[in-house]
C-alpha cells in the first residue's frame, strides 16, 4: 500500500508543475498580445493626427485659392484661414510662406504643419496660386 501512496504524490507534483508551466506560457502570450493591441491603438492615434494635419493643409489651400486677391509676400507666417479653425491648429505650429514669381498673377506658396503624438513630424506642401490681376491705373 505504501508504494501506491508515493506514486500518487509524484503524479500530483507533476500535474502541479505542468499547470504552472501552462499558466506561465499563457501569461507570456497574453503579455505579448496586450502589447500588440496597445501599439495598434497608438498607431491609430498617430494616423488620425496625421489626417487632421492634412485636412488643415487642404483647408488652407482652399482659403488661399478663394481669397487669392489678398495674398501678399510673407515668410513663416501663421495660416490665414478662419479664426475658429486657426485656434484648433495653433498647437501644430502651422507656417505659411508666400513668394512672388516672375508673373504678376502667380505666387508661390509653401505650407507646413506639424503632426505626431509620440514622434513629432512635419508635413510640407508647396504649390502656386493665381491671384487677382493688379488694377491698371487710369
Amino acid at each position: 500500500m505504501s508504494q501506491f501512496q508515493g506514486a500518487g504524490r509524484a503524479t500530483r507534483g507533476a500535474l502541479l508543475l505542468e499547470a504552472l508551466v501552462a499558466l506561465s506560457i499563457l501569461g507570456i502570450i497574453l503579455m505579448f498580445g496586450l502589447s500588440f493591441f496597445v501599439r495598434r491603438r497608438q498607431l491609430e492615434a498617430e494616423r488620425l493626427d496625421r489626417e487632421r494635419a492634412v485636412r488643415a493643409l487642404e483647408s488652407e489651400w482652399v482659403y488661399l485659392r478663394t481669397a487669392s486677391g489678398h495674398l501678399e509676400q510673407r515668410e513663416k507666417a501663421p495660416f490665414l484661414g478662419s479664426v475658429e479653425y486657426l485656434d484648433l491648429t495653433s498647437k501644430r505650429k502651422p507656417l505659411l510662406a508666400v513668394r512672388n514669381t516672375a508673373y504678376d498673377t502667380l505666387v508661390f506658396v509653401h505650407l507646413e504643419i506639424g503632426y505626431g503624438i509620440r514622434s513629432p513630424q512635419v508635413t510640407v506642401q508647396e504649390g502656386y496660386v493665381l491671384t487677382a490681376p493688379s488694377p491698371v491705373p487710369p
